[in-house]
């Protein structure tokens, strides 16, 4: 029969040749002993390398002295249990042995492992960044991922997760630049065309103004309305020259049109000052006009309008507020002097 640590050994042995055929038939294995790999991955990868070669000589060591105990069972025991087989730390019983070349097949695939990680999940993590940085044109970012690019290559395991998150941040930041610098510039046809129609409408407006205020110089003496917006021309003439700078340099481009926008701006300031000049001489003439109605039927109210001195003021502030141009300051002087004849009547202005 055979001896049952022989079986025990064959299977563990078994189990070591499996572990061992594995990390042989693996890519980054292949990959790694191809050459290439500096610092620290390089002692690193050798040290495991040279785990993985003790290890074959302990499972071919093993499979033959099981195979002479298999050949002698009486003897089985006494060849297992002899220190015979070499290992790294010297030589070993066979389970001894299989229990250290299993601690060499460990270390060397933590060290796989480690490797497949930097060359598979990281680099990919990096690519994706380098192609952010490419695409947002950041030459940084860029620079930073291909430094992080060669050292997987070379030297994987000295990559650590902080520099492929740094990289990746790099990134991110340079795409956020790049997508608002590509929506500022976006939004440059759009602003060109709004700035051409607050142009259009502006120059309609301040046509239009020139009419009213003219109309209000009429009526109101002494009324000083400048013209407004008198460079509109000069103002179309900005718009085209940055319409014509946003066909080869549209951040200068949009830069300028703030600049105009606020120009622009200006310009309405102005109009809506001079109208509003306009607009009040009009207004108090109107309101004093709305006076003198009020204080001749409170006059004829009280039978007061055809005594002399009261049909007289009444007539002087009529004649005051009728007429083109009216001034406002002597019209509302013969207003209140309107009030003050009234006022010296029994009864007062009630």
């Amino acid at each position: 029969m055979t001896d049952p640590g022989v079986l025990l050994r064959r299977t563990e042995l078994a189990a070591l040749g499996e572990r061992l055929v594995d990390l042989e038939s693996d890519a980054t294995v292949t990959v790694a002993r191809g050459g290439g790999l500096t610092g620290g991955t390089r002692a690193s990868w050798a040290e495991a390398d040279a785990g993985l070669a003790a290890a074959w000589e302990v499972y071919r060591a093993v499979d033959e002295l099981l195979g002479r105990a298999e050949a002698k069972p009486p003897q089985a025991a006494e060849l297992l249990a002899a220190a015979t087989v070499a290992t790294p730390a010297g030589n070993a019983d066979a389970a001894t042995a299989l229990a250290r070349a299993g601690e060499l097949v460990d270390a060397a695939a933590a060290v796989v492992a480690r490797l497949a990680a930097a060359w598979g999940g990281l680099a990919s993590r990096v690519q994706v960044a380098s192609a952010a940085a490419l695409a947002a044109a950041d030459g940084p970012a860029q620079r930073a991922a291909d430094a992080v690019t060669n050292l997987l290559v070379s030297d994987p395991l000295a990559v650590t997760e902080a520099d492929v998150a740094h990289v990746e941040s790099l990134a991110q930041s340079a795409t956020g630049r790049h997508a608002a610098a590509e929506s500022a510039m976006g939004r440059l046809d759009l602003d060109m065309e709004r700035a051409k129609a607050t142009l259009d409408t502006l120059d309609a407006d301040v046509q239009a103004a020139a009419g009213e205020l003219a109309h209000a110089a009429s009526r109101i003496a002494g009324l000083d309305v400048p013209t407004p917006a008198r460079d509109l021309p000069a103002l179309g003439e900005w718009l085209d020259r940055i319409s014509a700078t946003g066909g080869s340099d549209r951040p200068a481009a949009a830069a300028a049109l703030d600049d105009w926008f606020a120009a622009a701006a200006a310009r309405r300031a102005e109009l809506d000052r001079a109208l509003d000049a306009g607009r009040d001489g009009l207004q108090r003439r109107s309101a004093g006009r709305g006076l003198w109605t009020a204080l001749r039927a409170k006059a004829g109210a009280r039978h007061l309008d055809e005594q002399p001195d009261v049909a007289a003021a009444l007539s002087a502030a009529q004649e005051e507020l009728w007429r083109a141009p009216c001034d406002l300051d002597r019209a509302e002087a013969a207003l209140a002097a309107v009030s003050a004849v009234l006022e010296a009547r029994p009864g007062g202005t009630r």
